[in-house]
């Protein structure tokens, strides 16, 4: 058992710290052990979860590794113990209460055997309680939290609600049913359909003890800055209040000063009694005024300029710690206008920032890890490095994942990265007990509180599809047998907990930004009073869209609605062999059954699989066994006799599977991109489905658990490139019809050229230029060339040429990336094989530079990849010409070691692929099995 001794805090003064402004302090030692005693951890570090304390003790594999997921579902059948003693001595100050940041699943908390209160159930928001009332004594004190099975809990919340409350049902996870709506943990910690089930619990969070006596300072605790501009269109003075919460943890503090610096210039100075309300906090507010501000402005629109605000609190006891923030100014709007655009009358959605309107290219975020402590800033880091590297300009933080770290805000703030914020409920309906909304309601005002700070964020959402889910629930989807959903009743709870209960709450502590609640949506039919449009949630005229449709032809620009704005949509694809390969043993690559059987056990979204393998066979030539419908329609089959081996073949396998999702979203968000024209329906926004990955399985994502960029990652980097020039074919496939689309907010002259060239040595047959002036953030059809005129004169045919485009400003301070137009699917191109040569690999300031040469053929979606260190090129999934050298950069992550102490390693690892490849059997470089 783990013990905290508070006399040690004597021992400061004799190492000349002054004790005075000790006031609280981090209890992050405890014991761990199951509640029958035949598991236990001598010492867990806090915060930790259930699974990573038995991990970090050698009790158990890594969660991930093969099929553990189900072997180790017993963790969230347990009940958990954690202890630890506190000895307190007479002569110092007692601590008055013992606050837990984050208590994840049903915590039962404990001081010498007497229980503190009802069991916590919000891993959402802190859990403070009082030890002097809770007979805290003089010498040895125990605390514990046990931990309960959260599936127990929700089980039995469920049986005793009055009426069935219905949530989606994930394929293929064990823990469904889950009745995940009675809990207020992460929805995906009990499965969904891109991740697994662990469920796990724990003290997840931060613990300290705090306390006080007349000779210390009071604590800042929480700032929020809140201005205004003279106009809208006018930036030139901003003026505000800076609003600081001071914990005097019960004790009055007479004549104290708060001062406020911004960029460490006085802005003003401030004599109050600070006098502790019923929690013990106090607010103040500091006004400022600042001439000719610099703007915060989105990526790709300006520079996220950050201020540096801090407070200072005096007293007669001793100084607080100052408390520090950056902050952005900015104005924010969402327009809901009316509009007949696309020959549809509904309103326009769209998102302004100081006066700009903003179209909005980004990813929908969700939890990076099933255990959350693990999660490591520098892993945030890149990732949102990542995004804005790929001209993204928001993340949308899911609501049936976590509220994220403050290092997430911060990066954001930085990054000039916007985020769409849903409060944490999806795909469900809610019970609207008075203790469930209770609690939601002190977690909305927490979280509130703690994130209206930050300037990246732009929109709060109450929930992701709950209205949506409604029909789905009408439909008999995920509904028991015997149980008939009442969407009468489902309105009324819906209505409750967003309309009545939460959005009162997130208007009064923050009106700066707006506020939507739930998505996908069709918006209100009046603000005053709050009359919602319920209905179809994802018709095209109002609001945002929510678009999934497996059956179709993805890349079909025609399937693709013109939506106002695209919150979600996406395709699946496998996770690369390497990622695989972290996750399995040889066993699992011994036969094409043991790998399918892999495969199967990672793919959460019911028939995904044969989803992904359609798409491919429309385009690829698949010389694969296990992707013909008779092979993917059969549960197992026996072990396959190949000439290549496992490995090498399966990974060819994956390759495809990222190699068609990035060309199914590049369709996608080129046509919608075009679609901000007014006549093709003005969309203003798209985020897609869905940026990182919870663990090593099939998912939406385009970037790997390791942090990988898939070929859809390189993809969206050029398909939302400030300036992009797009084709596709119209009338049955005889035109070819080009568009450009700027988001810079200055017009340009740029010259187009055309080229034909041969499929095979892509020699130029033909070519011709043409000019073209763009306006700042238009969407313009360039023209159109039938087929026949292109291939005229040329010896060509659709299947043995191509068109390649290229685009720069007449200033040459602009261009495009090279458009590649293929006039028949790939699997009817008359293509032939070669070689690529890595000629060249060299340090080069931040990275590493890369050069390769192919031989005399034209290789199709080229990918280099470095997989044993996290980085990313500066582009990927290209393809090259014949005997075309090229040179990419890479560039590691933060934390990364550093590739350039050591280039022959670096080149060692080096992997390359090509479609090509693929036909040969998926012959590529050898892949080795740990």
């Amino acid at each position: 058992m783990a013990t905290t001794v508070l006399c040690v805090l004597l021992a400061l003064y004799g190492l000349g710290v002054d004790a005075s402004v000790v006031q609280r302090r981090r209890l992050d030692t405890w014991s761990f052990r199951s509640e029958n005693g035949s598991i236990h951890v001598a010492n867990a570090t806090v915060p930790g979860t259930s699974h990573m304390h038995l991990l970090a003790d050698g009790l158990i594999e890594d969660p991930y590794l093969r099929f553990n997921e189900h072997a180790l579902r017993w963790i969230a059948d347990t009940t958990w113990v954690y202890e630890t003693t506190l000895e307190v001595s007479a002569s110092e100050p007692r601590p008055q209460r013992i606050r837990f940041e984050t208590l994840d699943g049903v915590a039962h908390v404990a001081l010498n055997g007497a229980s503190l209160g009802g069991p916590a159930v919000n891993a959402f928001r802190p859990h403070v309680y009082e030890l002097s009332e809770a007979g805290l004594q003089v010498g040895i004190n125990n605390i514990t939290v046990v931990f309960t099975p959260s599936l127990e809990y929700t089980h039995s919340q469920a049986s005793k609600y009055p009426y069935y409350v219905p949530a989606t049902r994930n394929f293929n996870v064990w823990a469904e049913p889950s009745d995940r709506p009675f809990l207020r943990k992460a929805g995906s910690d009990f499965g969904w359909d891109w991740g697994p089930a662990y469920v796990t619990t724990g003290i997840a969070g931060d613990v300290f003890l705090e306390w006080t006596e007349s000779s210390l300072p009071p604590r800042l605790v929480e700032l929020n800055v809140a201005y205004d501009f003279p106009a809208a269109d006018n930036f030139t003075v901003v003026r505000g209040n800076v609003t600081v919460d001071v914990d005097t943890l019960g004790a009055e503090h007479h004549n104290a000063t708060l001062r406020l610096f911004i960029d460490d210039k006085l802005q003003h100075q401030l004599r109050v009694d600070l006098v502790p309300s019923d929690d013990d906090v106090t607010s103040v507010s500091l006004g400022f005024e600042l001439n000719n501000p610099k703007l915060w402005w989105p990526a790709g629109y300006g520079e996220a300029h950050l201020y540096t605000v801090r407070v200072e609190v005096a007293t007669p006891s001793g100084d607080a710690e100052p408390y520090v923030h950056e902050v952005g100014f900015r104005t924010v709007e969402l327009i809901q206008e009316p509009t007949s655009a696309g020959g549809v009358d509904g309103a326009t959605f769209f998102f302004k920032f100081n006066g700009v309107p903003v179209f909005i290219k980004g990813a929908n975020w969700i939890p990076n890890d099933s255990f959350p402590t693990r999660v490591t800033p520098t892993k945030v880091s890149y990732l949102l490095q990542s995004a804005v590297a790929a001209n993204m300009n928001m993340i949308r933080v899911w609501g049936g994942g976590r509220y994220e770290s403050d290092h997430f805000y911060r990066e954001c703030d930085r990054l000039g990265l916007l985020v769409w914020h849903e409060f944490m409920f999806a795909c469900a309906m809610y019970p609207r007990d008075q203790a469930f909304l209770e609690n939601v309601a002190s977690e909305v005002e927490y979280q509130t509180r703690r994130l209206r700070k930050h300037t990246c964020l732009a929109i709060w959402g109450g929930n992701n599809e709950n209205e949506n889910m409604m029909e789905s629930f009408g439909n008999n989807d995920f509904m028991p047998a015997n149980v008939t959903f009442q969407r009468d009743v489902a309105a009324v709870d819906f209505t409750k907990l967003f309309v009545e209960v939460l959005r009162p709450i997130v208007l009064s502590l923050d009106l700066s930004r707006p506020f939507v609640d739930t998505s996908p949506s069709n918006g209100l039919l009046s603000v005053d009073p709050y009359v919602k449009r319920w209905g179809h949630t994802n018709g095209i005229a109002y609001g945002d869209v929510h678009y999934y449709n497996y059956s179709g032809d993805c890349q079909d620009p025609t399937m693709y609605p013109h939506a106002r704005f695209i919150s979600e949509f996406g395709f699946q694809s496998a996770p690369s062999v390497h990622s695989l390969l972290d996750a399995s043993t040889k066993v699992d690559w011994t036969s094409f059954q043991t790998f399918w059987k892999m495969i199967k056990f990672r793919e959460r979204h019911e028939n995904g699989t044969m989803q992904m393998a359609t798409q491919i066979r429309r385009r690829f030539h698949v010389p694969f066994p296990f992707l013909d419908e008779g092979w993917l329609s059969t549960p197992f089959r026996h072990a396959v006799e190949l000439d290549e081996d496992v490995v090498t073949r399966a990974s060819s396998y994956l390759y495809l599977t990222q190699i068609q999702q990035a060309l199914c979203y590049q369709t996608a968000i080129e046509t919608w991109r075009r679609g901000k024209r007014e006549e093709l329906g003005r969309t203003m926004g798209i985020l897609y489905w869905q940026l990182n990955d919870v663990w090593q399985g099939t998912s939406w994502s385009s970037l790997e658990y390791s942090g990988q960029w898939k070929s859809l990652q390189y993809v969206v980097k050029r398909a939302f490139a400030p300036l992009m020039l797009t084709t596709h074919s119209a009338n049955q496939d005889e035109t070819v019809v080009v568009e450009a689309v700027s988001d810079l907010t200055s017009s340009l002259n740029v010259t187009v050229l055309y080229e034909l060239r041969k499929t095979e040595t892509g020699v130029v047959v033909k070519s011709f230029s043409e000019n073209a002036s763009i306006a700042a953030l238009e969407s313009k059809r360039m023209g159109e060339h039938s087929v026949d005129s292109l291939l005229s004169d040329s010896e060509c045919s659709p299947k043995t040429c191509f068109l390649l485009l290229r685009c720069t400003s007449t200033d040459s301070s602009v261009s495009c990336d090279d458009i590649f137009h293929f006039f028949v699917p790939y699997k009817h191109l008359k293509l032939t094989h070669g070689t690529i040569d890595i000629t060249t690999v060299t340090s080069s300031g931040t990275g590493i530079d890369v050069t390769l040469q192919s031989s005399g053929f034209v290789a199709l979606f080229v990918e280099l990849t470095a997989p044993r260190m996290r980085g990313f090129w500066d582009r990927n999934t290209f393809h090259l010409m014949a005997n075309e050298s090229v040179t990419l950069h890479f560039t590691p992550a933060n934390g990364e070691a550093d590739p350039i102490e050591d280039v022959a390693a670096f080149k060692e690892q080096l992997e390359l692929r090509w479609l090509q490849q693929t036909y040969q059997h998926g012959k590529t470089p050898s892949i080795q099995v740990q």
